[in-house]
Formats: C-alpha cells, structure tokens, sequence
C-alpha cells in the first residue's frame, strides 16, 4: 500500500479516470515536497516514500517544475516553487489567524499607541500579514503587509527564531549566515541572542531593522509545533526598559485571553 505524509494512500476507485489519478497523485506530491520544502527532496526519497514508480514520479514532479509549483536545484532536489508560493499569500488576506488575531492586535495597538504586526514563519523568513496603527504620531512602519524578513532580524522573527531546535538554528545559521545583521552572523553569537529570549520569554531589537528603531517580539503556538508572532514596533526613545516589560506584559496578557499558548515565561525580563 502506498503511504505519503505518514498515512495510507486510499487506493484509486473503480473507474477513476486516468487524468483524475494524476491529479491526486500530484496534489500527494506537492504536499510532500512542501513538507520538505526547506532541505529538499530527492526523486529516490520520494520514490521510497510513496511507492510509485521511479518514472511516474518523475513525470508528475516534472509536470509541477514545469507549472512553476515545483522547483528543481542543481542538486536534483525539489523544493516548492513561485506558483506555490504565491498561492499561499494569496489566502493570507483571510487567513483564520488574521480574523482571530486582528481584535487583540486593535487592543494592543490602542494602549501601548505603537505599531503591533502579526507573523507567521514561512521556511527561513518571517512574513507579515497584517499590521495595526497605533495613535502616536511617529510610526515605525518598518515591515508592509506580504513583506518576507529573515529570521532573526526583526524581533518578531527573533522571536520565532527561538522556537527552532538547537539543530534546526544550526541549520539555518549555515544557510543564511551571510545575510544576517553583522553582530547576528556568528553562531556563537546567534545562540547566545536566542538564550536570551527564550529566558525573557520575549525577543528585543534595537537599531536591528533600522537605526532609531526598537522591537518587541512574542512568539505563539498556532498549532502543535506551528508558531507566529506578534511584535510592537517604535522609535527607540520610546523603549526603554521598564516600557519593553510593560508592553510584553500586554502581549502575554492579550495572547491569553484571546486562547493562544505565549512562552511560559512571564515576560517581565526576570
């Protein structure tokens, strides 16, 4: 029997056209690659996976290369294309995440009068899919809507950062090392920056984004082991100690009571 994603393929049905098992075939496919989408899949791996035959499965994933879901690297590994991706965003405009999120996201940007954003990870980046304005009349507008950020550059970012395994940091420090922030590209570094906001419970950016501007990032489980974040962004005179305690005690305060699962910390930096 087949198997994809750790479940039984159903066996195709008495008088399903051909066209309509290459399409549920290909569906299966893509799921699989985008489970793997951040190391990449092999044609081997994904042949001993769902049991096809080497050219079957070569001739769907070659249809989803051709059809830009699908990428294909030098290595012959296979990663989620433009098409797929471009796919996803769309649905972020209705996201449920968004639609429960955005009356905390009101609330918080009404009493601390800053910017708050919601992110969600998307492999090595953060992407913000919705923003709120608060009253205070310098904005720190420093990520738009769709907008992908590496992880570990903003603090909501920082803060998803640190819900990766110590394997998985490592991981993504050997592929995105180069682009990160100067004082971020050491792993030494990186991980000491990530035991800090695990402690806190909370991450914090000065100057990281842009000069003159500061951060706050608190991360929660959307589903198990799925995580986004939401930060609070101002200008750095705005920030200071006892201020960055007060507004992370605000987030965890409105992530509990709108159900999400915050860091057990408290957010007060003790």
């Amino acid at each position: 029997m087949n198997k994809l994603n750790g479940r039984a393929a159903p066996a195709p049905l008495d008088g399903r056209v051909q066209g309509a098992q290459a399409v549920f075939r290909a569906v299966e496919l893509l799921k699989l690659v985008g489970l793997n989408h951040e190391r990449g899949i092999g044609l081997p791996t994904v042949v001993a996976t769902t049991g096809l035959e080497r050219t079957t499965a070569y001739r769907l994933l070659s249809s989803l290369v051709n059809t830009g879901f699908v990428n294909r690297d030098k290595r012959k590994l296979y990663r989620l294309g433009l098409e797929a991706m471009q796919l996803g965003l769309a649905t972020m405009s209705r996201a449920p995440i968004l639609e429960r999120c955005r009356p905390m996201m009101i609330r918080l940007a009404r009493r601390t009068e800053d910017t708050v954003y919601l992110v969600v990870r998307n492999g090595d980046f953060a992407h913000c899919i919705h923003y709120e304005e608060g009253a205070f009349p310098i904005k720190s507008l420093v990520l738009k809507v769709g907008g992908l950020r590496l992880l570990g550059v903003g603090s909501a970012g920082t803060a998803l950062l640190a819900t990766l395994t110590d394997e998985e940091v490592e991981g993504f420090h050997a592929r995105q090392h180069s682009d990160l922030p100067v004082e971020r590209r050491s792993l030494p570094h990186l991980r000491r920056q990530i035991a800090e906001t695990r402690r806190r419970g909370y991450a914090m950016t000065d100057n990281l984004v842009a000069d003159g501007v500061s951060g706050i990032g608190v991360s929660f489980e959307v589903t198990p082991g799925t995580y986004a974040a939401i930060s609070a962004g101002a200008i750095r005179s705005r920030m200071r100690e006892s201020r960055r305690q007060e507004i992370a005690r605000l987030m965890f305060d409105e992530l509990c009571a709108s159900g999400w699962k915050p860091p057990v910390s408290s957010g007060t930096g003790s």
